[in-house]
């Protein structure tokens, strides 16, 4: 049994996101062989940092760190992790998420060897949480070959939207000056692994550390699953779940598609999950749903859309909705273009483009048959490559070993 310390400056519970569940659920089956240890900071000014309201996993220690607004900086956290961490005297670390503090914590922590996870496109993007998105486009620059453009293109953003967190996070990680830039490359080459979501991310850390491995995220394939005796009548369910007020989740691509199969006389309830208002009596909202509660919403939709514009790193959303056998609509950017096969499991779309998204969800409700055999089929595509148990025993044990 090997000892395994977890860090993640963002861990809360219940989550907000898939980069939470996708934590939870890795070590809640690596915990069943090993003794684990999640270190979090307790800060929760800008954002519930160490804010656990429910139980996650018993078997699963947890340590809170307490930080307020002064010492939440490139310096005290890495510094007073560093201290727990070693108390631990762990055979494994594996850092997980982070933001611009993140670095200097793997920095920390690099006499380890860690292992590191990149959820998200921290270190790459310093714009917001990572996320290579800038006046509503996919932008390709990425922070190691353009820190000038990209510091700009950060302060440029928080100045804007005057965001909080962000701000507090770009001047405590002091991400205005090289320091940062040669902590990130420092750190990713101290790594004895690194695991990301898609290929885009995997060729930009490979030029700085080979031990680069694609994961997937998964899915717990007895929780979602597909309800027995489903009946399609009445109103064509489009589901949108995730965050629905972020622009670059393409809500409203969505529903401008939605609003033109209207206009031509399909019957269509489009249900979108979180507190956004639409006035239109076609746009229902579920509200924020727990985790349990989510496989209910997925099973009484005909369809799930993921219309994002941006690139999503994975798409945990979009695996959710295969284990439920509801057939998918994608776009066809980051992450999410490895999940879909092209009309077996769903439909692949141009993000940005209403009329293909229309075209593609029209499909589905012209014909029934072609909906039946993708809900078969997009069920045993998520037990053959989204199942949690076979992700984590084929990749995240043998690191451990």
């Amino acid at each position: 049994m090997s000892k395994i310390a977890v860090v993640d400056l963002l861990f809360h519970w219940p989550p907000d996101g898939g980069s939470r569940i996708d934590l939870k659920e890795v070590f809640s089956r690596v915990a069943q062989k090993h003794e684990v240890k999640f270190f979090v900071p307790e800060f929760m000014r800008y954002y519930p940092r160490g804010e656990i309201l429910t139980p996650f996993n018993d078997s699963i220690e947890l340590e809170l760190i307490r930080f307020n607004a002064i010492t939440y900086n490139f310096y005290h956290v890495p510094t007073r992790i560093k201290k727990v961490v070693d108390k631990f005297k762990p055979d494994y670390v594996f850092v997980a998420d982070g933001e611009l503090i993140k670095p200097y914590v793997i920095d920390a922590l690099r006499e380890y060897k860690p292992i590191l996870r990149y959820y998200s496109y921290d270190s790459f993007c310093i714009k917001d949480y990572g996320t290579f998105f800038h006046n509503g486009k996919v932008c390709n620059r990425c922070y190691l070959d353009t820190p000038l453009y990209c510091i700009n293109c950060s302060l440029a953003w928080i100045l804007k939207y005057r965001a909080r967190m962000a701000s507090h996070t770009f001047l405590t990680s002091l991400a205005f000056t090289p320091l940062l830039y040669r902590t990130i490359k420092r750190g990713l080459a101290s790594a004895s692994a690194i695991i990301v979501y898609n290929n885009y991310i995997a060729e930009i850390v490979k030029r700085f550390n080979p031990e680069c491995l694609v994961v997937p995220s998964g899915v717990d394939i007895e929780r979602f699953s597909p309800v027995s005796g489903k009946e399609r009548k009445g109103k064509f369910k489009v589901l949108m779940a995730g965050r629905v007020d972020d622009p670059g989740k393409g809500f409203d691509i969505l529903y401008r598609a939605c609003k033109k199969l209207i206009a031509m006389g399909r019957d269509i309830e489009l249900v979108i999950t979180g507190e956004k208002k639409v006035r239109d009596e076609f746009v229902r909202s579920a509200g924020w749903l727990t985790p349990d509660e989510m496989p209910g919403l997925y099973n009484e939709c005909d369809i799930s859309v993921v219309p994002s514009i941006w690139m999503e790193p994975f798409g945990m959303v979009a695996v959710e909705s295969l284990a439920c056998g509801i057939p998918l609509i994608a776009t066809r950017t980051g992450g999410l273009q490895n999940i879909i096969e092209e009309c077996k499991n769903g439909f692949l779309v141009a993000p940005g483009d209403v009329d293909e998204l229309a075209s593609a969800i029209d499909r589905f409700i012209s014909d029934r048959g072609l909906l039946e055999k993708m809900s078969v089929a997009a069920r045993k595509s998520s037990e053959d490559r989204y199942d949690w148990d076979k992700i984590v025993s084929q990749v995240y044990m043998p690191l451990f070993e």
